[in-house]
C-alpha cells in the first residue's frame, strides 16, 4: 500500500518530448521572449522534477512555496526559480538567499523583513501588482512607493515587476485589456514584467512583456474558452490508462451503479473499467464522459466510483477483460472531460498525478 498509486491499475503516462514541443511553442509565441514554465503542484500532477530536468532550454521555472523550490535545486535544477507565494516565515528569506530563488513580494511584512536582514546577497525579486486580479499583490497606488523603497535596498539585487490576469481564458471579455492598461498607466516600463499567464500568453499578445508565466499550456491542455487547440498545436502532456475489469450484458430496466442513477433503455453491454475517484478520476456530473477502448469512444454510464467507472461498449464487437482503457489523453482530452464534470483540466490533472503511478516516456 502506497500513496502514488503504485499498486493499483490506472498510470499516467507523461510524455516528456510532449512538454518540450509545447514549451517551444509557447516561446514562438511571444517571439523568443523569456518563457518561465510553471512547477508548482508538483507540475500540475506531471512531476516537477521530472518537468525540469526534460526543460534544460527554459528561462526560469515557478513554484508556489520555498519548499517547492528547495526541492528543485536540491535535485540539480539551476535555472531561475520564482517563489509565486512569496515568504511565510522570516527563516525562508535566508533559504531563497541561500538557494537562490527569487521571492514575488506582495505583502507589505515581506517589506520589513527585507529591512531587517541586512545582509540580502544580491537577492533577485519580484514585486507583485494588484491590477485587477484581488488575491496577492501591492495596491496600484503603492506600486511606484513600492519599487523606490526596494531600489534603497543596497544588498538587493534586480527588481523585476508582475501581475496577474484575472480574465484572459475568457477571449471575449474586455477585463484582461483594463488590467494590461491599469499596468501601463503606472509608468513603470524601465522594469522588466511578467504579466501573460499561459491564457495571455496564447490569446492576448499585447501583455506580451520581456517574462510571460505558462502553466496549463505547458502540459498541453487549451485554457481558452474557445479551445481552439487545433490550430494552437498543443500537445497533451499525460494520458491516463487502465484496463477492463469486467463486462456484462445487462437488458432494458436494468439499473447500473449507485443510487440506480442510470437505467438500460435498451440491451446494452457494459464494462467495467479499473479507475475511479480514489484515483483522481472526477465524480462529480460525469453523466458526458467518455473514454477510449479500441480506438473507439465509449460513454461512462452511472456514477463513477471509488475504483470504477461503468462504459457502454454495445457497439464494439468485443471487449475483454485486462484490454487497455484511455480515460484522457489525446482523445478524449482532459478538457473535454472538465466540461462534463463541471471542472477545469487544471484541478484534474493535479487531482490524477497524485494518486496513479506515473511512467515517463521521450
Amino acid at each position: 500500500m502506497n500513496s502514488h498509486g503504485i499498486n493499483r491499475h490506472p498510470r499516467a503516462s507523461i510524455d516528456l518530448e510532449a512538454v518540450k514541443h509545447n514549451y517551444r511553442y509557447l516561446k514562438n509565441q511571444v517571439g523568443g521572449q523569456r518563457v518561465i514554465a510553471v512547477v508548482k503542484a508538483d507540475a500540475y500532477g506531471h512531476g516537477a522534477i521530472e518537468i525540469a530536468r526534460s526543460l534544460p532550454e527554459a528561462d526560469a521555472f515557478a513554484v508556489a512555496t520555498v519548499a517547492e523550490a528547495v526541492a528543485l535545486r536540491q535535485a540539480g535544477i539551476e535555472q531561475k526559480i520564482l517563489v509565486m507565494g512569496g515568504i511565510i516565515r522570516t527563516e525562508e528569506l535566508q533559504t531563497c538567499i541561500d538557494f537562490s530563488l527569487d521571492p514575488v513580494l506582495h505583502h507589505q511584512t515581506h517589506l520589513d523583513c527585507l529591512q531587517q536582514n541586512p545582509k540580502l546577497n544580491g537577492l533577485e525579486v519580484w514585486a507583485k501588482i494588484n491590477s485587477g486580479m484581488g488575491r496577492l499583490g501591492f495596491s496600484m497606488n503603492r506600486a511606484r512607493e513600492v519599487t523606490e523603497i526596494l531600489n534603497n535596498f543596497d544588498t538587493l539585487g534586480r527588481i523585476r515587476l508582475m501581475t496577474h490576469l484575472a480574465r484572459a481564458d475568457d477571449i471575449e471579455n474586455h477585463f484582461t485589456t483594463v488590467q494590461i492598461e491599469r499596468v501601463q498607466s503606472l509608468g513603470l516600463d524601465d522594469y522588466e514584467w511578467c504579466i501573460a499567464n499561459s491564457a495571455g500568453t496564447l490569446g492576448w499578445p499585447e501583455s506580451h512583456r520581456l517574462w510571460v508565466r505558462v502553466g496549463i499550456a505547458l502540459y498541453g491542455a487549451d485554457p481558452l474558452s474557445d479551445r481552439n487547440s487545433a490550430k494552437r498545436k498543443l500537445k497533451p502532456a499525460m494520458t491516463l490508462k487502465s484496463v477492463v475489469l469486467a463486462v456484462n450484458d445487462y437488458h432494458e430496466g436494468d439499473m447500473i451503479g449507485y443510487g440506480n442513477t442510470f437505467t438500460c433503455p435498451g440491451d446494452m453491454t457494459i464494462a467495467v473499467v479499473a479507475a475511479g475517484y480514489g484515483d483522481g478520476y472526477p465524480r462529480h456530473k460525469i453523466d458526458t464522459a467518455r473514454v477510449s477502448i479500441h480506438d473507439s469512444l465509449c460513454d461512462v454510464v452511472g456514477r463513477v466510483s471509488m475504483d470504477m467507472v461503468t462504459v457502454d461498449v454495445s457497439h464494439l464487437d468485443r471487449v475483454e477483460i485486462d484490454d487497455e482503457v484511455t480515460l484522457f489523453g489525446k482523445t478524449p482530452d482532459v478538457s473535454e472531460l472538465a466540461d462534463c464534470s463541471q471542472t477545469i483540466a487544471y484541478e484534474i490533472l493535479c487531482n490524477v498525478g497524485a494518486h496513479v503511478k506515473r511512467e515517463y516516456t521521450k
